[in-house]
C-alpha cells in the first residue's frame, strides 16, 4: 500500500481504534472532528478514486506504524484486509454478471441451433418439392411428345370424327397448360430451395458463432473463478487470524443502531424489507443467495424473491433493472447501489439507514445509507 505521511502515521492509536469501530464493516465513514477518512476504492490496488468493489476500508491515513514484534495486525493491515476483501466482493458481483451473460450467450446458442435445423429441414423440403415438380414436367412432356408431333394437325388427321378432333384438341391443350404450369412450379421450388439452402447455411453459421461465444465466455469465467477463489481464501485466511478484539474492530458497531424501528408501512418493497431484516446477523458468503448466508446482491435476490418478485442475480444487473429513483424520493424498500461500477448493493432501510451484507467476517447489519459513494437507488 501507498506510504503514508508521518504526520498522519503518528496518530494514536486510541483514534486509530475509534475509527475503526466506527468504519465496522468498512463501510461507514469516519466523522471529520475525530479523524480524517477515505473509504478503499477496491478498484484498485490503492486508494479511493478508482472504480470500486463492493466493500470499503478503514481509513488509509488512520492506520498506526506496523508492529514488527507483536505478530498483530495493526491498522495497516486491516486496511490491506479490508482493499483485499472489497477487490473479491467486487469480482464475486462481476462473476454474477459473467454466469447471467453465459447462460443468454447458451441460451441465443441452442436458439440458432434450432434455427439452422429449421432452416435445413425446409431446405431439404423444397428440394424435395423441386424435384417431384421436375419429374411431373419430364412426365409431362413425355406424355406431349410421345409419337412425335402431337400437334393440332396430327389430331386433325388422327381424328375418326369432328366430336374426335375437339375431344383431342382440348386434351393436348389441358397438357401443355399443366406443362406450363408444372414447368413454372419446378423453377419456383428450384428458386425457393436455394433461398433456404442460403438462408440454413447462414443460420449454421450463425450457431456456430454462437457456440464460440459462449465457449469463449465459459472459458474466461472458469479463469476468474479460479481468481476469485484465490482471494477468497487469501481473505479468509486473515480475517480468521484475527484476534478477539481484532475481529470486532473488523465487525465495527452493532448489528442494529440503538432506536431503530422498521417502517411500518404496506407494500411489497416494505415487505421485502421486513423479510430481509429478519437475516440481521447472517454470515457473508461470496455467492450466497440465503437463506442463511449472503452476499449483498444475494440478499436482495432472496428477500425479494420471498415477495414473488424474481431480481437479477448482480449488484451490477440489479443497478439497471427496475425504476430509477432520486435519492430525495427513497422509500423503505429500495436498492441503493453503491459506487461507479455498481459493485456492491444494499436496502434502504428507513431512518437514513441501509440494510446490507458487507463482507467476510462481518454479518448482515445496519450501517449510514451515506456510508459508501452512493452511485444510484432502483426500485423494484
Amino acid at each position: 500500500m501507498p506510504h503514508l505521511p508521518m504526520t498522519q502515521r503518528s496518530r494514536s492509536i486510541a483514534l486509530t481504534v475509534a475509527a475503526f469501530a466506527l468504519l465496522g464493516s468498512g463501510g461507514v465513514m469516519v466523522p471529520a472532528q475525530t479523524v480524517s477518512a477515505q473509504t478503499v476504492d477496491p478498484g484498485t490496488a490503492g486508494p479511493a478514486g478508482a472504480e470500486s468493489t463492493g466493500t470499503t476500508g478503514p481509513p488509509q491515513d488512520t492506520a498506526p506504524e506496523r508492529s514488527a514484534s507483536s505478530g498483530q495486525a495493526t491498522g495497516e493491515d486491516l486496511v490491506e484486509l479490508a482493499r483485499l476483501s472489497a477487490e473479491a466482493g467486487a469480482l464475486g458481483e462481476e462473476l454474477h454478471l459473467a454466469r447471467a451473460d453465459l447462460e443468454r450467450a447458451d441460451a441465443e446458442r441452442q436458439r440458432r441451433e434450432r434455427e439452422a435445423g429449421v432452416a435445413a429441414g425446409l431446405a431439404a423440403v423444397a428440394d424435395l418439392g423441386a424435384s417431384r415438380d421436375q419429374s411431373l414436367v419430364d412426365r409431362l412432356a413425355t406424355l406431349r411428345y410421345r409419337g412425335g408431333d402431337t400437334g393440332a394437325t396430327r389430331a386433325a388427321v388422327l381424328a375418326e370424327s369432328p366430336r374426335d378432333l375437339v375431344d383431342r384438341i382440348g386434351t393436348l391443350q389441358r397438357l401443355s397448360g399443366a406443362t406450363t404450369s408444372a414447368l413454372g412450379a419446378s423453377r419456383a421450388a428450384s428458386a425457393e430451395a436455394a433461398r433456404l439452402r442460403v438462408e440454413a447455411d447462414l443460420a449454421s453459421e450463425a450457431a456456430r458463432a454462437s457456440a464460440r461465444d459462449a465457449q469463449r465466455r465459459a472459458d474466461d469465467l472458469d479463469q476468474r473463478s479460479d481468481e476469485m477463489r484465490v482471494r477468497i481464501d487469501e481473505v479468509r485466511r486473515r480475517v480468521d487470524a484475527l484476534s478477539d478484539a481484532q475481529r470486532a474492530l473488523w465487525a465495527g458497531g452493532p448489528l442494529v443502531p440503538p432506536g431503530y424501528v422498521a417502517p411500518a408501512i404496506d407494500g411489497v418493497n416494505t415487505a421485502a424489507l421486513n423479510v430481509a431484516l429478519t437475516r440481521i446477523g447472517a454470515p457473508y458468503s461470496w455467492g450466497a443467495t440465503g437463506p442463511s448466508e449472503f452476499d449483498c446482491s444475494g440478499l436482495m435476490v432472496w428477500a425479494y424473491a420471498q415477495e414473488g418478485k424474481t431480481l437479477p442475480r448482480s449488484s451490477q444487473a440489479q443497478a439497471v433493472a427496475g425504476a430509477p429513483v432520486a435519492m430525495p424520493d427513497i422509500q423503505p424498500g429500495d436498492l441503493v447501489i453503491y459506487y461507479a461500477g455498481a459493485t456492491h448493493v444494499g436496502m434502504y432501510a428507513g431512518d437514513g439507514l441501509v440494510l446490507h451484507a458487507p463482507t467476510y467476517g462481518v454479518p448482515v447489519k445496519l450501517e449510514k445509507v451515506d456510508a459508501m459513494p452512493i452511485s444510484g437507488v432502483r426500485r423494484y
